[in-house]
């Protein structure tokens, strides 16, 4: 069987040296996807400029044109799968590609900031941490506790009630829109959401591929991706 083709989003970076500025891949997400068997790709932003939004929200440097749009439908084309990242900027047309892939039931994974923009992309909004000292813990490898719904296609892949996570955060989901929750933090915060009646469709708001060697459970959501991308 063909290997699905996995197109993991770029993030708009500007990193103040002479200049210059990136649209990088987080490295794990691609070697996730390549362990589970899929074949990983770059989805760059299509627009005719070159700076983005440098913050998770706000206002957007980049307005998405219809031939922007387009270009990107193009791009997706390609695709069987997308990935979401995550990261600290969030742009526009991250929230784009995640609607179109909603709309044509193309399996989807948005990941921290990821799931920030496919919340936004079905009008739904986001709102900071109110427990940073809790939720934005980059120095632990687990940071809290998240209790899971058993009745959700989350639960199909990591099959517990209870699970621990790492958290590296700003903000959390407030308005889901069409997005059911089906896992919370255990302070109450929203940590998964999903749209049950598409093939594939997941938002997390920890970091999976952080800990896809070490806990099998974080490697399902990836090698559940890359099955559903099949099909």
């Amino acid at each position: 069987m063909k290997k699905p083709i996995i197109g993991i989003v770029a993030k708009y970076e500007d990193i103040n040296f002479y200049g210059w500025s990136n649209d990088y891949i987080n490295n794990l997400i691609r070697y996730a996807i390549i362990k589970n068997g899929g074949i990983a790709i770059g989805l760059l932003p299509q627009s005719n400029v070159i700076k983005f939004n440098e913050d998770d929200e706000g206002k957007d440097l980049a307005v998405i044109t219809k031939e922007d749009e387009d270009a990107l439908k193009e791009e997706i084309k390609l695709c069987d799968g997308i990935v979401l990242q995550g990261g600290l900027a969030s742009a526009k047309y991250e929230e784009v590609i995640a609607r179109i892939a909603i709309e044509n039931d193309i399996p989807l994974l948005g990941i921290c900031a990821g799931q920030n923009n496919m919340i936004r992309a079905l009008n739904g909004n986001t709102i900071l941490d109110t427990n940073p000292d809790k939720h934005d813990r980059p120095d632990l490898k687990f940071a809290h506790k998240m209790k899971i719904d058993k009745n959700s296609k989350f639960y199909n892949i990591v099959k517990q009630e209870e699970v621990e996570v790492n958290s590296i955060h700003n903000y959390v989901a407030n308005d889901t829109a069409d997005f059911k929750v089906v896992a919370f933090s255990d302070d109450g915060h929203k940590e998964v959401v999903e749209l049950p009646e598409n093939k594939f469709c997941l938002g997390v708001k920890f970091h999976p591929e952080l800990l896809v060697d070490e806990v099998m459970w974080c490697n399902n959501i990836f090698k559940e991706l890359v099955e559903a991308s099949k099909k």
